[in-house]
């Protein structure tokens, strides 16, 4: 009997939701235990399967004590597990992203439209008593609908991103080296910035893509657009994109993603009107720890008959 080892308990997931994922496991036939998140691997000894959290770190060391075939996360991201050194063992490597897609676009669909719309400068006026209808015109205050927005990383969320954007009647432009879905008009990053009222950021966390918002990068955007990272903190240069708004460059800036996390500049950054700070909010909601219990227990299903895993991780 094949045995899955859950190692670590996210803040959001109850025992409920490991007894699903428990349940779920036992009755494909595997032996399912768990061990707290901890600076040291646990005992590997009988472990085919590793279901790990964020704040587990899957590094080579692990993966030389593990001799089973399937690590899997139940993060959409998996930068905090050593791709390469499982390709080189012949593990298997998937994530979880379903159970986090809706309530991630739905955190950036909202972020996007309040700062098109301005509402940050406006609540702030309200709550200093100030009625400022008079100063909308100053604000210029952006619709949707015909707007042209850059969704950059076009995976499981994006494409969603970009379905629902599309629906509402947004000129969806796309980034993506893996291509983009039909309906996207595929550019070049850098001939998109100058032209995109809004920037939504939905990329893994890779090389290539870390620091890919550069202060540089962040200056091309034209003056007024709004940027949006509920994706991973590295990808955006957060100094650079925080002054960017304080000097009026940026209409707005949503970020729910930290380079450090929590990220000490909160509170001062958080002052600037414009910029909308949430504390990788993003993509929980109250069903999140039982949705993913089921997205692990229909891997570890595709696992146990050998068919190609739902989301697997290339090295």
């Amino acid at each position: 009997m094949a045995g899955v080892l859950r190692w670590g308990q996210s803040a959001y997931e109850t025992d409920a939701d490991l007894a699903l994922e428990r349940d779920g496991a036992q009755a494909l036939g595997l032996r399912w235990r768990r061990a707290p998140e901890s600076a040291r691997a646990p005992g590997l000894d009988g472990v085919d399967a590793l279901v790990v959290t964020s704040r587990v770190r899957v590094s080579r060391e692990v993966l030389q004590g593990f001799g089973g075939s399937l690590v899997l996360t139940t993060t959409s991201g998996w930068d905090h597990i050593d791709v390469a050194a499982a390709r080189d063992r012949g593990v298997a490597v998937a994530r979880c992203p379903l159970a986090r897609r809706d309530p991630v676009v739905e955190g950036s669909l909202a972020s996007l439209i309040a700062l098109m719309r301005r509402q940050p400068a406006l609540l702030l006026a309200a709550r200093s008593g100030r009625w400022a209808r008079s100063e909308l015109p100053g604000l210029d205050p952006l619709a949707l609908s015909g707007a042209r927005i850059l969704v950059v990383g076009l995976g499981v969320i994006g494409s969603r991103m970009a379905e629902v954007l599309a629906a509402l009647g947004v000129e969806v432009w796309g980034v993506d080296p893996a291509g983009v879905p039909a309906g996207v008009r595929a550019v070049a990053l850098s001939d998109a910035l100058p032209q995109v009222d809004g920037v939504t950021i939905h990329c893994a966390l890779t090389p290539s893509s870390r620091g890919l918002f550069s202060a540089e990068r962040i200056a091309q955007l034209r003056s007024g657009a709004v940027l949006i990272n509920t994706a991973r903190g590295p990808v955006v240069d957060v100094d650079a994109a925080v002054n960017a708004v304080a000097r009026g460059h940026l209409a707005g800036l949503a970020l729910d993603v930290f380079p450090e996390e929590p990220w000490p500049g909160l509170a001062g950054a958080a002052e600037i009107p414009g910029v909308w700070l949430t504390p990788h909010a993003a993509g929980y909601d109250r069903g999140l720890g039982s949705r993913v219990a089921r997205e692990v227990t229909a891997t570890l299903r595709a696992w146990v008959e050998g068919s190609t895993l739902p989301h697997s991780v290339e090295g």
